[in-house]
C-alpha cells in the first residue's frame, strides 16, 4: 500500500516537472527533479525490499531455532 502511494506520487511529481520543463528557459533543473524523484523512488523500494528480506531471514532462523528446541526437549 505504501509503495503504491509512493509510486503514484512519483508519477505526479515527475509528470509536472517534465511539463514544466517544456516551457522553461532552462529545463535542466526540472529534468533533474523528474529523474531524481525516480531515483529516490527506486532507492526506497530497494531499501524496503532488503529490510523485508532480512526480516524474513531472521524469522526463518528463529522458527528453525524454536523447532530444534522442541525436538530436543521431546527426545529427553
Amino acid at each position: 500500500m505504501k509503495t503504491t502511494f509512493f509510486f503514484i506520487a512519483t508519477c505526479f511529481i515527475s509528470t509536472f516537472a517534465l511539463f514544466g520543463a517544456l516551457g522553461a528557459k532552462n529545463p535542466f533543473p526540472l529534468f533533474g527533479v523528474a529523474f531524481g524523484i525516480w531515483a529516490l523512488f527506486l532507492w526506497g523500494c530497494s531499501r524496503r525490499s532488503k529490510k523485508e528480506a532480512s526480516r524474513r531471514f531472521h524469522e526463518r532462523m528463529f522458527s528453525d531455532y524454536q523447532r530444534s528446541k522442541t525436538r530436543s526437549s521431546v527426545r529427553r
